[in-house]
């Protein structure tokens, strides 16, 4: 009964209301334009962005490590796409503030520095070429989480100093030198002695490298001494009679310039961090 009252009363409407029924449903929906789908379709990745906001996961995507030079732009538009669908005006308002700070923020901040890795070619081009112009180069490597362990090292060939960059662990910091690097090379004696107290200035920073092999197999191993003193230079000498060293003064500056170049040694992943040393 109560179905044929309801076929009943759809008899009841004459076809000018039928049609006027139609007309008002369809109006009720927005039929979207051509304009409307591609203003739409930047926006779509934000679709899964807000459907996974309370979910766990969420929070493992990268919001600062995002340029915000390219999110803050990204922002203002999808506060445009918000205008042109009518959501609230509150609602533009704060995507429009939120996309206007995060430009002015990656407009003004400091993009951090890219650290080199050892296995950049421009980094090796410069080993390679410099040894190919010189018999020999110096490399300081820095240990990282090693209470500041270091060595020196001197290297004749590329191949050679490919292969012990291969061998070091990550976040391991290396520093080489194009110059020669402590030039006075000899078994110490009186003479050598003497030769290396008047090279070095007063109050110079020195720097002595047991080059001897027969005290190590592998020169990273080799004993090292640094001071800033003649007296220090003196006593430390003293302690390495009848060795084999390397003296000179301490590298000035570890700053990257023509003739100083560093790198680190980067994760298996690639990624490259400096340590600490």
């Amino acid at each position: 009964m109560k179905r044929q009252g309801c076929f009943e009363r759809i008899r009841d409407f004459s076809p000018v209301d039928m049609l006027n029924f139609l007309e008002n449903q369809r109006s009720s929906f927005r039929v979207m334009t051509t304009l409307d789908v591609l203003i739409a379709i930047p926006v779509v990745p934000l679709v899964p962005v807000f459907i996974a906001w309370p979910l766990p996961w969420e929070r493992w995507i990268p919001w600062g490590n995002l340029p915000k030079l390219v999110l803050g732009p990204y922002v203002l538009y999808a506060g445009f796409a918000a205008w042109h669908f009518h959501f609230s005006v509150w609602f533009v308002l704060l995507v429009v503030a939120a996309g206007a700070i995060l430009t002015v923020i990656g407009a003004v901040e400091k993009v951090p520095a890219t650290l080199p890795s050892t296995t950049d070619k421009k980094f090796l081009k410069s080993l390679e070429d410099w040894l190919r112009g010189q018999s020999e180069i110096m490399i300081l490597v820095r240990y990282s989480r090693t209470a500041g362990n270091k060595s020196f090292e001197f290297y004749t060939s590329f191949a050679a100093l490919s292969k012990r960059l291969g061998l070091l662990k990550a976040e391991t910091s290396v520093t080489a030198f194009r110059k020669p690097q402590l030039p006075l090379r000899g078994h110490v004696d009186d003479e050598f002695i003497g030769k290396c107290l008047s090279f070095i200035p007063a109050s110079s920073e020195f720097l002595v490298l047991e080059t001897d092999p027969r005290m190590a197999t592998q020169q990273w191993l080799y004993y090292h001494e640094a001071g800033e003193s003649r007296d220090e230079l003196q006593q430390v000498l003293e302690g390495l009679r009848g060795r084999l060293v390397a003296v000179g003064t301490y590298p000035l500056s570890l700053k990257d310039s023509p003739d100083v170049i560093s790198a680190y040694v980067p994760h298996q992943d690639g990624t490259v961090k400096g340590g600490v040393y």
